[in-house]
């Protein structure tokens, strides 16, 4: 790449996977830094801005280099606003707790007691509103959405409103002979509507835009009364202020003489309109690097993809790919895009480099990879050389499994919760025990978990009733019985299991090792409740693995990554202690039933061994590269995921589009969302991200590319089978 500089417009650095547009970016940066001027370096997520800081660390930048997030950076801007102001200072918090505030506004709605309720003023029949959860998650969806795109509550509620008033005063042709052969016969009677149904979907419509509205003004005054903002929440916030009062920023203005910018096609657009406020609209001193083939982020974050080169006044473009060998690099772009990848096929010639594997289950499939991973080391390659990339991490804990077990050191990253994993239960069964051992499934977890590992015969008298129990010291109150509990209903049930543990009330009907067993628990249990009147939570939690889950851990690799897990809970009880330095281990514990119930996307695994195989998703793997890489269940359904769009969906031009017809209709969709899926081509553009991540991931290799997937390949209708394209093709 040449040096290209134009004044007053922002440089765009484009080129193929591996073609050394992160390295060029560096460059420049670190040229400009030795040159005097204080830069920007950032990327649009967090595991971009920790890469991003390796590499400079490595290349020997330090002053006048300012490696961080957008969030860090619009926290920092605001928090020197505030102060300067004399309000108060602002509390960062993560997705999670951020639901827990969108939760507490929705609150009243949920119960029915807004005023426009009550007046009749909306129909409370509408879109999603008959599953409550599942219409809060798609809401809260939605409004992380707005949110990252610099959409206001006010702004979303015009845009609907509008959006509606054009499709439903104008209608569109339902009978369209495309429109007709595009949709599925199963819904094809969304589009025999009359005018009146097409005045009653209108009017649900409009009720939709007002609750959800109202819904996201509660919402941001929930989080503006409690000083509490996500990263993204802190961008809008900040790049809305120095729009409103440009002379009060001038010196967040003035901060940088330039900004350079990896992974630019995963920018938000409020990440977008951040760079704007610093830089001034035609972005004078910006540099974006990246790869529109390589965007993955507009579905899940509303990122702009190509929308952001076309802001470059100027574009360098880097040609070549110095990571792959052409095989590989051939295998990328078939599963890109087939057709335009027919040109680089060369018949008769099959190379090494590039495995294509599909098995007859999905167990089949994880020891093929262990298998080959092994092999691979064996023959003197690096476990952490070697990545297994997946589209979704929940469905990767059999590949995690089948590489323990051929005792090969592995670790996990990306979007994933860490509460799947079995290890971390069984942690959180044993700080259970402490607390409250009458949370009977987490005490049954300690009776089976490796540091007891009592058999099913003692944990069944455990849970009988004893000969001659002790007396108890206050009688039960009586009660009624639980809704399924049943005619035999009786509370001492509910606590037998508990009592017979830490009372010992059945011990001589158990063998002599599993007394002991249960007797050194009993023990342990004494010992961490007394622990519990001296020790903060990290101490005690500390304490409790030690001697319990910790102590167990066998020296090979299963033990190593399940330590791995522990260490990763203790940072959360660390956390958790410098949030609420007064909350005790229950509060914890309380708060992480909390988080496992939360949605992946919303959580994130951050890699810990660096001497390990990586199990990886897309956005964890980006920037990285490998000697091996395999790209794992590569099938329809699963890579690429079937399209299931949420309960409405929101575009600027369109407005909302409900998907459920409620009320009394006679067909399940509305006719605007069956239109809207063949006027915007939204599964086809959902497919075609899903082959950009495939692309992403298959590129990460520099050596040897596995392709794998389990179960019969489909006809490819709804979602393509890239991995039978591969092997037509290759």
């Amino acid at each position: 790449m040449t040096r290209d500089v134009v004044q007053g417009a922002a440089v765009a650095l484009t080129g193929p996977a591996g073609s050394g547009k992160s390295t060029e970016l560096l460059r420049r940066a670190l040229d400009e830094a030795r040159a005097g001027r204080r830069v920007l370096l950032a990327a649009p997520s967090d595991a971009g801005v920790a890469r991003l800081r390796a590499l400079a660390a490595a290349a020997g930048g330090g002053a006048g280099i300012e490696c961080t997030s957008f969030g860090e950076l619009a926290f920092d801007v605001l928090r020197e606003m505030r102060a300067a102001e004399g309000l108060a200072p602002l509390r960062a918090i993560d997705d999670v707790r951020a639901s827990v505030h969108f939760e507490r506004a929705g609150a009243r709605l949920f119960s029915l007691e807004w005023t426009e309720f009550v007046n009749a003023e909306i129909d409370p029949e509408i879109t999603g509103l008959r599953a409550p959860e599942r219409f809060s998650a798609a809401a809260f969806r939605l409004i992380r959405k707005l949110r990252a795109s610099l959409v206001s509550p006010e702004a979303f509620r015009i845009a609907g409103l509008r959006g509606a008033t054009a499709f439903y005063g104008q209608p569109p042709n339902f009978a369209s002979a495309d429109l007709l052969m595009e949709t599925q016969p199963k819904y094809r009677d969304s589009l025999n509507v009359t005018p009146g149904e097409l005045a009653r979907q209108h009017a649900r419509e409009v009720d939709l835009v007002k609750v959800l509205a109202q819904l996201y003004a509660a919402y941001v005054e929930e989080l503006v009364s409690g000083g509490c903002l996500t990263p993204t929440d802190a961008v809008y916030e900040a790049t809305w202020e120095m729009r409103r009062r440009p002379e009060r920023f001038a010196a967040a203005r003035s901060r940088f003489a330039a900004a350079f910018v990896d992974d630019a096609q995963d920018l938000t657009g409020g990440q977008l309109g951040f760079l704007e406020a610093l830089f001034g609209e035609s972005l004078g001193g910006v540099t974006l690097a990246g790869d529109v083939a390589q965007a993955t982020r507009g579905f899940a974050a509303g990122a702009r993809g190509a929308e952001v080169f076309k802001r470059a006044g100027r574009t360098v473009r880097a040609a070549g790919s110095y990571r792959s060998v052409p095989a590989i690099e051939r295998a990328a772009r078939i599963g890109l895009d087939p057709a335009a990848a027919d040109g680089a096929r060369e018949p008769g010639r099959r190379s090494d480099a590039v495995q294509l594997y599909r098995a007859q289950s999905a167990r089949d499939e994880a020891r093929f990879v262990a298998a080959e991973a092994a092999r691979l080391i064996a023959g003197g390659m690096a476990p952490e050389r070697i990545a297994v990339v997946t589209r979704n991490l929940r469905c990767a804990h059999v590949y995690v499994e089948a590489l323990l077990a051929a005792g090969i050191p592995t670790d996990v990253g990306g979007a994933a919760s860490l509460y799947e994993f079995p290890a971390v239960l069984d942690a959180l069964a044993a700080l259970w025990s402490a607390v409250d051992p009458f949370r009977h499934e987490y005490l049954l977890r300690n009776l089976e978990a490796p540091w007891l590992r009592l058999s099913d015969a003692s944990i069944a008298v455990l849970c009988g009733d004893a000969e001659a129990p002790q007396p108890l010291l206050f009688e039960l109150p009586e009660g009624e019985p639980e809704e399924d509990a049943g005619p035999r209903w009786d509370r001492r049930r509910d606590l037998r299991l508990g009592r017979n543990v830490t009372r010992g009330d059945v011990d001589s009907a158990l063998s002599p090792e599993a007394r002991e067993r249960v007797e050194a628990f009993r023990a342990a249990r004494e010992r961490w409740e007394g622990a519990a009147r001296t020790l903060g939570p990290a101490e005690l939690a500390r304490l409790i693995f030690d001697e319990s889950v910790l102590a167990t851990l066998r020296d090979d690799a299963r033990g190593r990554f399940e330590g791995g897990l522990v260490a990763r809970l203790i940072d959360e009880v660390d956390a958790f202690s410098a949030r609420e330095p007064l909350g005790s281990l229950g509060d914890f514990l309380t708060w992480a039933e909390r988080v496992a119930e939360a949605e992946a996307d919303l959580l994130n695994l951050a890699l810990r061994d660096r001497g390990a195989l990586r199990v990886v998703d897309v956005e964890a793997a980006k920037g990285d590269e490998f000697d091996a890489v395999f790209v794992v269940d590569v099938r329809a359904g699963a890579w690429p995921r079937y399209y299931v769009p949420d309960a409405f969906l929101f575009m600027p031009a369109a407005g909302m589009i409900p998907k459920e017809n409620v009320g009394d209709a006679d067909a399940a969709r509305t006719a605007k969302f069956t239109y809207s899926l063949f006027r915007y081509k939204l599964r086809e553009k959902y497919n075609a991200e899903e082959r950009r991540a495939f692309y992403c991931a298959a590129s990460r290799a520099r050596q040897r590319l596995y392709v794998s997937a389990s179960g019969r390949a489909t006809r490819g209708v709804s979602a393509p089978e890239i991995l039978e394209e591969l092997s037509r093709r290759l």
